[in-house]
């Protein structure tokens, strides 16, 4: 009768070897092909849940008031002050630069801005900063420091920095931002600005994208080096290190060209793709061919030692592939499109660099002599006497070992329960980051740069946003964002009808307020189309029954601001009448709090659905629940522990910690599949449950301590990304993998000796 074993070595021929290699190889070039149209791109909306109702009320506002994020704050300064002819020429200069440049909607600036002054005899305009006269500047700035709707719009309050503000187009490409970018630098080199700070999200794109290409050559290249190490320690051959690199390489290739070839750009999540598939797929590839090399070493000719190989190790390395993608495909499940993207094509290429480990490999090995695949010195490897030491060890603390890891979890789960759900707008940069240096310095000296958007609309078609009633309860909220939410440069109704007020009575300050009676307010609306449609249409819709409430704050965390969202609901409904208007928070930054504020339910959803997959897997596979347990506890303790870290050290919880314990789960949960599956061999062998254990510890545990030690090489390098998001994933994956893997040689051994007992 025909064996499984017998069936593989009729398919294992040189013939059929290069004609695999062959195959793989056009596809290899059509993929590369592909990789000539690669882009990069980072996109803060992509980052909005999708499933939001919010996000459709936000989109909705946007389409009629314009982009919140469209801009680029410019930032200057001089210690002596910035009311001087010479600085205020140049700012003026640079306005008018500004406005000639494509894709300029508009540029505010004190030195362009005049104010409207209507007597009876006529309206005027009077510039607030006369710059080109010495004598009036003096005039001027006390003026506009009379003025807060200016002061503190554009002005420090020392008068030592000014603020320059550009509104771009609305929804630029990268092409065009770039392009923008470029004109822009070169205005301020051409005025003499050229170490002016800028803050925005266009200029944040372009750092963000040119930081994520240089780092993800330096990981890539990084992982390659620390593995090549790895595998070198392990196999002490160049074929050894060579073949392994050259299969998971592949699959790197064939997965950026399948994406490249969907049109899909990398993102600050799948720009760690190639990182994560080097390290992941590595995995499989080592445990076949420690397998091999074992076959090898007993005498088994070259076929017939694949063909073992891969009958023993076939099925598990499947369930490995297979539990690895449902990890990463769980992400799927929440509600950001970068996410879902992430974990798609993560888990694609887990099961590309599994088919190519099962199409690739053997094709080599057929084609190259074992003896190249031998260790070159007769060294024995480190793992040779240290093993049986520890399992030694193990078998005799198991008790200990149990306790341990229980004490353990129950303070991981204290630990975690001290977790956050928090994020910040630029909490990637570095401290020292050019970048996040300029966002501090616009935090600290104009009141902060995150956008604050809120909807206002009327609940009686009857009423308009002019009316004196509606503008009152504005007024109302307006003042609380002032002194309790504590935003800065509000731009209302309110501030367009106060400034209308002053104008028409002669520019007196002490006009710049609502109108008394309901008439004038009305008198006063109808002359609102001297502010110019593109002015006005950014404030109020053309209806009339919808405006916009908008400013800056300082980006307190989205943990704090969560709290203050509340307390301004909370005033809202206390203080104003929702039968008159109605009162929305929206905007950029409300989306991304609200965005992590749910993302701790969906991530929890998805862990527990790839847990529940991963044990169905498990139940069918080895036939026994308690087996499923054994598989499942050594991989669910480390996540815990992870969580109390991040609780103990206050790592608040975002996408990019969250995504960690999916990840981690899905990866160490490979080592726990090959030594269970090899365990369940010895045992059909008709070995001793003792014997079976000892054996599995020594062979498999050989291969799982090289593959653990190089996956923590790989994720150890992101702990060096100037993006924090990436810098966390790198420590807390490590530690969580590092983890497991003295699960993996302590507990698990441990429970499944306490499993054998209860089993008799």
């Amino acid at each position: 009768m025909t064996t499984g074993i017998e069936r593989l070595e009729r398919l294992l021929t040189p013939r059929n070897a290069w004609t695999t290699l062959g195959v793989l190889a056009v596809c290899s070039i059509l993929f590369g092909l592909a990789l000539r149209n690669v882009r990069v791109d980072y996109d803060f909306e992509k980052f909005f849940p999708k499933s939001d109702p919010e996000l459709d009320r936000y989109m909705e506002f946007r389409e009629r008031f314009g982009y919140d994020n469209d801009f680029l704050m410019f930032g200057i300064e001089r210690e002596q002050g910035v009311f001087e002819r010479a600085l205020l020429t140049r700012v003026d200069s640079l306005a008018a630069g500004l406005e000639r440049l494509p894709l300029v909607m508009k540029v505010l600036s004190p030195t362009r801005m005049s104010e409207p002054i209507i007597t009876p005899i006529g309206a005027f305009e009077t510039p607030y900063l006369r710059f080109w006269n010495d004598s009036l500047i003096p005039l001027d700035s006390a003026r506009i420091w009379n003025d807060p709707r200016v002061r503190d719009f554009f002005f420090t309050d020392d008068a030592t920095a000014m603020l320059v503000v550009l509104n771009a187009e609305p929804g630029l490409s990268k092409a065009k931002c770039d392009s923008l970018l470029v004109g822009v630098r070169g205005v301020l080199a051409d005025t003499g600005f050229p170490d002016a700070r800028i803050v925005g999200r266009i200029v944040g794109q372009d750092h963000y994208i040119n930081t994520m290409v240089m780092e993800t050559l330096f990981f890539l290249s990084a992982s390659i080096l620390l593995l090549a190490v790895f595998l070198w320690s392990g196999f002490r051959s160049v074929h050894g290190v060579v073949v392994p690199i050259a299969v998971v390489g592949l699959a790197i290739l064939w997965q950026i060209g399948f994406m490249t070839a969907l049109g899909k750009p990398l993102g600050i999540l799948t720009m760690l793709l190639p990182t994560i598939l080097f390290v992941v797929g590595m995995s499989d590839v080592v445990h076949i061919l420690e397998c091999y090399l074992e076959e090898i070493r007993n005498g088994v000719p070259r076929i017939r030692a694949i063909a073992v190989t891969y009958y023993e190790v076939g099925l598990p390395t499947f369930l490995t592939a297979l539990t690895s993608g449902i990890g990463f495909a769980t992400l799927g499940t929440a509600s950001i499109p970068p996410l879902q993207e992430f974990g798609l094509y993560t888990a694609i290429g887990v099961l590309v660099a599994f088919c190519l480990a099962f199409t690739l490999l053997p094709a080599l090995l057929i084609l190259t002599d074992p003896r190249k695949l031998l260790p070159a010195t007769n060294a024995t490897s480190p793992w040779d006497s240290r093993l049986p030491a520890l399992f030694r060890w193990t078998i005799h603390n198991r008790r200990a070992i149990l306790i341990g890891f229980a004490v353990i979890s129950a303070m991981g789960i204290a630990g975690a329960s001290r977790i956050h759900v928090n994020n910040y707008l630029l909490e990637d940069l570095p401290k020292n980051d050019p970048l996040k240096q300029g966002f501090v310095w616009f935090e600290e000296r104009f009141g902060g740069v995150r956008p604050f958007e809120m909807e206002v609309r009327t609940a009686d078609p009857a009423h308009s946003i002019w009316d004196l009633a509606v503008l009152q309860e504005m007024e109302r909220v307006q003042n609380y964002l002032d002194t309790g939410y504590h935003v800065s440069g509000i731009v209302s109704p309110v501030t367009v009808m106060k400034s209308l007020n002053k104008a028409f009575n002669g520019g007196d300050r002490s006009f710049y307020r609502l109108p008394e009676d309901a008439a004038e307010c009305a008198r006063l609306a109808k002359r609102t189309k001297l502010l110019g449609r593109d002015l006005l249409g950014t404030i109020v819709s053309a209806d009339g029954s919808s405006a916009r409430i908008s400013g800056r704050s300082v980006d307190e965390g989205g943990f704090i601001h969560k709290g203050k969202n509340a307390e301004l609901e909370r005033f809202v409904i206390a203080h104003t009448d929702p039968t008159l208007v109605r009162f929305d928070q929206t905007g950029m930054a409300y989306l991304i709090d609200r965005n992590n504020a749910t993302l701790s339910t969906q991530m929890i959803r998805g862990m527990g659905l790839a847990i529940l997959l991963t044990a169905l897997i498990m139940l069918w596979f080895f036939r026994d629940w308690r087996m499923v347990l054994v598989a499942l506890i050594p991989n669910l303790v480390p996540l815990v522990f992870i969580a109390g870290v991040m609780g103990l050290f206050g790592i608040d919880l975002k996408v990019s910690t969250a995504i960690i314990f999916t990840i981690s789960f899905g990866i160490a949960e490979d080592d726990t599949i090959h030594m269970l599956a090899a365990l369940r061999q010895h045992l059909w062998q008709g070995l001793s449950p003792a014997y079976a254990l000892k054996r599995t510890y020594l062979r498999t545990g050989k291969a799982v301590t090289v593959t653990s030690l190089m996956l923590l090489s790989g994720f150890i390098t992101l702990v060096f990304s100037d993006f924090a998001s990436v810098f966390y994933m790198g420590v807390l994956i490590t530690l969580t993998l590092g983890f497991a893997f003295v699960a993996e040689l302590l507990l698990l051994p441990a429970l499944v000796m306490l499993l054998m007992r209860r089993k008799r």
